[in-house]
């Protein structure tokens, strides 16, 4: 389903009438387009839950109150449109005349995206000022239930069971999987219990996929899945990230930066990185759900191609985070 053009407009109350309309290629989540008017131009986002998860428009508003705190306080983001109500989000009818569809809108920013490979150092230090910025608002969730038992940190208790199912479904990489449970064991040994003394609402998917680089200088987008989380845990994986997991020059960046900005001095130590180790098992859990599914499309079975090298990824996570300092240093 895609939303209908003239209905974004209408339910956004925006101005002119549509003169193009384009896919934009992207994530797998959700469907991004760019519409073209009479009056300008606006990314339109139709939104999918994924994940399955019930309380997801609540994520929504979540994310929705950090975004535009950010935004007020100086926080390089694309636009948004707010709906008339002064949310994020709008029903909107679909093309084919089905069920109306959730939409969200922001003026359009005429950007390139950033490879996923270590940023430079200008993008790394721009990213650790403005992880600062973010932690510095220190906005926590006004529904903090929505978060126990987060969708996406997974810990190694579920690989017997991945395994079990891989192995009876007869896939070339069941054996990859068992061989991986002593990595998904050292990876949850990170994640420390009770490890949540001063969260605040981060952006929650800081990567590369999510940073636009703009006439005006970068731009941080998509702030869907905002998270409550220990700002030190938000470094050390947005550090990690920009450097994809292999260039301590610029994890180093980030995080200095991060420090001259004002953020927490403390060193970088491996259960900083617990988290994202358990967000990276949960992708795996989700892959390996997604090929296995009795009523799996051809794509969704077809990535657990993926699960090899997903697991060696992993390894490779697992050991940098174990020796974090000295990497760093």
């Amino acid at each position: 389903m895609v939303p209908d053009p003239r209905g974004v407009l209408e339910a956004f109350a925006l101005p002119g009438e549509p003169t193009a309309y384009v896919e934009v290629a992207g994530g797998w989540s959700n469907l991004v387009l760019r519409l073209t008017t009479t009056h300008g131009d606006y990314a339109v986002k139709e939104l999918r839950n994924a994940w399955g998860e019930p309380r997801w428009l609540d994520w929504l508003a979540e994310g929705w109150r950090l975004e535009t705190a950010c935004a007020a306080a100086g926080v390089p983001v694309p636009e948004p449109v707010p709906a008339p109500d002064g949310g994020c989000l709008a029903w909107v009818p679909s093309t084919d005349g089905g069920a109306d569809v959730p939409v969200r809108v922001h003026r359009w920013a005429e950007a390139s995206t950033v490879p996923r490979e270590p940023v430079g150092a200008p993008l790394a230090e721009w990213l650790g000022r403005t992880l600062a910025a973010v932690h510095r608002l220190a906005l926590t969730p006004l529904r903090p239930d929505l978060y126990a038992g987060r969708v996406g940190l997974t810990t190694a208790g579920v690989w017997p069971d991945l395994v079990g199912r891989a192995t009876s479904a007869g896939v070339p990489w069941a054996s990859d999987l068992a061989d991986a449970e002593p990595v998904a064991r050292a990876a949850s040994a990170l994640l420390a219990e009770g490890d949540r003394d001063g969260e605040v609402l981060c952006h929650g998917d800081v990567d590369q996929k999510n940073l636009l680089l703009g006439a005006g200088g970068p731009l941080l987008i998509d702030w869907d899945v905002v998270l409550p989380t220990v700002p030190a845990h938000d470094l050390a994986h947005a550090a990690l990230t920009m450097a994809a997991w292999s260039s301590p020059e610029v994890a180093g960046a980030v995080v200095r930066a991060y420090r001259a900005s004002g953020g927490d001095p403390a060193p970088v130590e491996p259960q900083h990185l617990g988290p994202a180790l358990a967000s990276r098992l949960g992708w795996i859990r989700f892959t390996v759900d997604r090929a296995l599914d009795a009523g799996a499309s051809v794509q969704d079975r077809a990535a657990g191609d993926a699960v090899p090298g997903l697991l060696a990824d992993l390894r490779h996570r697992v050991a940098t985070a174990e020796r974090i300092t000295t990497w760093l240093s």
